[in-house]
């Protein structure tokens, strides 16, 4: 090795020091432009498009056309909602249904249906209640707007048998209130 004129050892060794930091750090400089251009080209990628039009919750179609996933996620939150609700008013019809084949059953030890002789208040009480029920699920159905012509239609109609038997039984109440209903008289109501 070449000595440098008036340096000891010590003094050769302090020059390649300094000379190996200044390559460090000259790295690592190069290396902070490169991460911090990263991180900037990163950030723009996702958020607001280049015209500032707030594009995020928003897809683009292969024709070109745009989608708002917002807009379409809360459609199929209404429609699934919407549904539940058409179900229960179903599930609760049909109740009825089965509760009008007990008229004038008992349940027998042997879990068999029997005759009961005209013991109907009870049965006529508890599909008074599901009706009620149904009639105030029905006006919700019929108050949101996304409800076809169609299908209030058919909500009409089945209010007004709701109503019917509601008012049918407000109205006999001496003989449908009463714990031994007739047989006869719980048909008329709920048939």
């Amino acid at each position: 090795m070449k000595e440098k004129k008036g340096l000891g050892e010590i003094g050769r060794r302090e020059g390649r020091s300094m000379n190996r930091m200044e390559k460090i750090g000259a790295r690592m400089r190069v290396k902070g432009i490169i991460l911090m251009m990263m991180i900037v080209m990163g950030c723009n990628s996702g958020g607001v498009s280049g015209e500032g039009t707030g594009e995020e919750g928003k897809a683009r179609k292969g024709d070109g056309s745009v989608i708002d996933l917002k807009v379409v996620s809360k459609k199929i939150k209404d429609a699934v909602e919407f549904a539940q609700e058409v179900k229960e008013v179903q599930t609760l019809v049909k109740s009825v249904d089965e509760l009008a084949k007990a008229i004038g059953k008992k349940v027998e030890g042997a879990g068999n249906l029997g005759d009961d002789g005209g013991q109907n208040g009870s049965l006529i009480s508890a599909a008074y209640s599901i009706i009620s029920s149904v009639s105030t699920k029905l006006e919700r159905l019929e108050q949101q707007a996304e409800v076809s012509v169609e299908l209030k239609a058919k909500i009409t109609v089945v209010k007004t048998a709701s109503k019917k038997f509601t008012d049918t039984v407000k109205g006999a109440s001496a003989e449908l209130g009463k714990k031994d209903a007739t047989d006869e008289n719980a048909k008329k109501a709920l048939l």
